[in-house]
């Protein structure tokens, strides 16, 4: 799915609110029910990756900007903010996923951490996992939404793998 103009665009974001909230709000067993509080959860949970590296790219030029206002001897610019949407692939092309805001800002903020290495990865990994577990939870979802993938993929490749045993907190 190709999106076009602002209404367009609208229609696609209140669309992904609205199933996210119809998917929290299911409590049934239904194939039909289970399904779609899936596909909700798969979204979610591409939203929750999106949303982090989105974090670290913009903390990361933020970082950029703040030493070239200071450099200049001006004032530091606004930092980044999260966005609520973000826009995913899925088997129909591509849609829109939803957080909210209060995930969103926290998962951005954990994404700028561990771009200026104010935590490490297996910090970032354990944070984020905390919210994914939170939407697995709501959802009612019988396998566990694995947030960061991609950052796990890494630690295994370097040889320090994410373990159960870095769930708890230092």
């Amino acid at each position: 799915m190709v999106f076009g103009g602002s209404k367009r665009l609208k229609q696609e974001k209140d669309r992904a609110q609205k199933e996210f909230d119809e998917a929290m709000g299911l409590k049934g067993d239904s194939k039909q029910e289970v399904a779609f509080r899936l596909k909700v959860g798969l979204r979610i949970r591409s939203a929750i990756d999106k949303t982090f590296v989105e974090g670290a790219v913009k903390f990361e030029k933020y970082a950029e900007l703040c030493l070239a206002a200071i450099a200049a001897g001006e004032e530091k610019p606004e930092p980044p903010k999260s966005i609520n949407f973000q826009k995913i692939k899925s088997v129909n092309g591509e849609v829109f996923a939803y957080l909210p805001s209060d995930s969103a800002d926290t998962i951005f903020q954990l994404g700028g951490k561990y771009q200026n290495l104010d935590i490490d990865a297996k910090t970032a990994i354990r944070r984020v996992q905390v919210i994914a577990n939170q939407f697995t939870y709501d959802l009612d979802l019988a396998t566990p939404l694995v947030a960061l993938q991609f950052l796990r993929d890494e630690l295994e490749e370097a040889g320090t793998p994410y373990k159960e045993t870095d769930e708890e907190e230092d």
